[in-house]
Parts: C-alpha cells; sequence; structure tokens
C-alpha cells in the first residue's frame, strides 16, 4: 500500500509540473507576441519621427536674427534652405529628399551642388516642406513603414525669415 501512495504523489508532483510549465509558456509566447507588435510599430514610425524632429530642430537652431530660412527645391523635390553668416561668409545648410533619403548639405552660398552630393540623415519614401505663412514651415515626411508624420514649426525671431 505504501508503493501506491509513493506513486501517486510523483504522478501529482508530475501533473503539477507539467501545468506550470504550460502555463510558462502560454505567458512566454504571449509577451512575444506583444514585443513584436511594438517593435513592428516602432520599425514603421522611426524614420518618419526621426526626420521630422531633425527638420524641426534645424529650423529652432536657425531661428535667429543673423539667420534666414527659405523653402525651394533641389533635385526633384522640396527643400529647406537656411543660411547663417560664419565669418563675415555666407553659408547654407540644404535639407531635402533625394533616391530614397533625407539628406543635408552645408556649403558656402552660391557653390553649385548636385543633389547626390548631400548627406544622409534617414531613409524614407517622400517629403514635403511648405510655408503657408510668413516664419512658418510644414514640414511632412513618408517613412520606410508608409506612415506618414507631419509638423509645422513657427519661428519666433522674425526677422531673416522669407517664404
Amino acid at each position: 500500500m505504501k508503493r501506491y501512495i509513493h506513486t501517486a504523489d510523483a504522478v501529482f508532483a508530475l501533473i503539477l509540473f507539467c501545468a506550470f510549465a504550460v502555463s510558462m509558456l502560454m505567458v512566454l509566447m504571449t509577451g512575444a507576441q506583444a514585443y513584436r507588435g511594438v517593435r513592428d510599430r516602432v520599425e514603421n514610425h522611426y524614420s518618419g519621427d526621426t526626420a521630422i524632429s531633425y527638420i524641426a530642430m534645424k529650423l529652432r537652431h536657425y531661428d535667429a536674427s543673423d539667420c534666414s530660412v527659405t523653402v525651394g527645391t533641389l533635385g526633384d523635390g522640396d527643400a529647406l534652405f537656411m543660411t547663417e553668416l560664419i565669418e563675415e561668409t555666407e553659408f547654407v545648410t540644404a535639407i531635402y529628399f533625394h533616391d530614397g533619403y533625407i539628406k543635408e548639405l552645408f556649403a558656402e552660398n552660391g557653390y553649385d551642388f548636385a543633389p547626390e552630393d548631400g548627406f544622409k540623415i534617414v531613409a524614407a519614401q517622400e517629403m514635403n516642406i511648405a510655408s503657408p505663412y510668413e516664419g512658418v514651415f510644414e514640414i511632412k515626411c513618408v517613412g520606410t513603414g508608409g506612415d506618414t508624420t507631419q509638423t509645422a514649426v513657427a519661428l519666433r525671431s522674425g526677422s531673416g525669415v522669407s517664404a
């Protein structure tokens, strides 16, 4: 009779262990699925959000009385031209979309450069920049995941701003 009791205890412990293992596996699978969903959303928004944040930060940097900001075209699309005076020489920073990337180029004003010359900032599908009012810039970017991100930046300095 004693032997039967020990076998029942062992079977009960084994069943309890299996139930714990199955529940732990289910929790891990649920967590992995949630992580995958968050990761996919972050990847879809990364390039558009990064581009918008970068351009807005650059606009705020050039929001000074000795700088000017204009919207124009470079290559096939819209471009943002930010001009500043450094040691009595005028330099321009251009941010534009070319060949699947948002690019930036810093050069002396008047330097003739090609769209290929710029430094790649972030991959994207499309970028549009407009200035509906003086000192207000609307930026729209379609990231690599296809999500559209947009913002508007209003410059506060009031001088050196042109559309």
